[in-house]
């Protein structure tokens, strides 16, 4: 009775980790060569380069469902990369996982790109609302499948470049008391 129990148990483990490698893949690379060939720019049109730039890989079965897609093999992490030259990010190494599409399925993309100095994440950058982040155009691609005998990621087939919005710098506190000092000279006037 035993050793039947321990058979389930390794069957059961065997159909989880299965389970885990269920979902299509993708490679987070803007040039992989021919198919995708994807530079990303800043609001001027200068190619993004260096550790001040970050790239991350959103996805979902539906064009309305987006969410970062993560690497299941190394403890469902998020990939973010930085830019290595010439708008080009570093590509991943780990498999990036699109949990709600079936392996080899068809997946809804968007690559996003942030200047890092405005936050660790893309939302971070966003919610800062200056500009300084961007997102490609949203297309479809198909994974690959986990259970093929190579388990080569996807590319991303159908990503085309993008440029960042312009970063709208806050105002100072100093530019911001000189255009409330006119209201306060009015206000003052008022009370005398």
């Amino acid at each position: 009775m035993r050793a039947h129990s321990l058979n389930r148990m390794g069957v059961l483990s065997l159909l989880l980790s299965f389970e885990m490698l269920g979902q299509s893949w993708f490679e987070l690379a803007n040039k992989h060569s021919p198919s995708v060939d994807a530079p990303v720019f800043d609001a001027v049109g200068v190619a993004l380069a260096g550790t001040n730039y970050l790239a991350e890989l959103w996805g979902a079965a539906t064009a309305d469902s987006l969410t970062p897609l993560l690497v299941i093999d190394q403890g469902n992490r998020r990939m973010i990369v930085p830019f290595v030259s010439n708008g080009y990010f570093l590509p991943t190494a780990g498999r990036l996982c699109v949990l709600s599409v079936p392996p080899g399925g068809q997946a809804w993309l968007e690559v996003r790109a942030w200047d890092a100095r405005l936050g660790g994440t893309y939302e971070e950058a966003v919610s800062r609302g200056i500009g300084g982040y961007g997102e490609s155009a949203l297309f479809h691609a198909q994974g690959s499948n986990p259970f093929d005998l190579l388990g080569i990621p996807a590319a991303l087939t159908g990503l085309e470049s993008f440029n960042l919005r312009a970063v709208v710098p806050e105002p100072s506190a100093e530019w911001l008391f000189l255009l409330g000092a006119p209201w306060l000279f009015v206000r003052f006037r008022r009370f005398k």
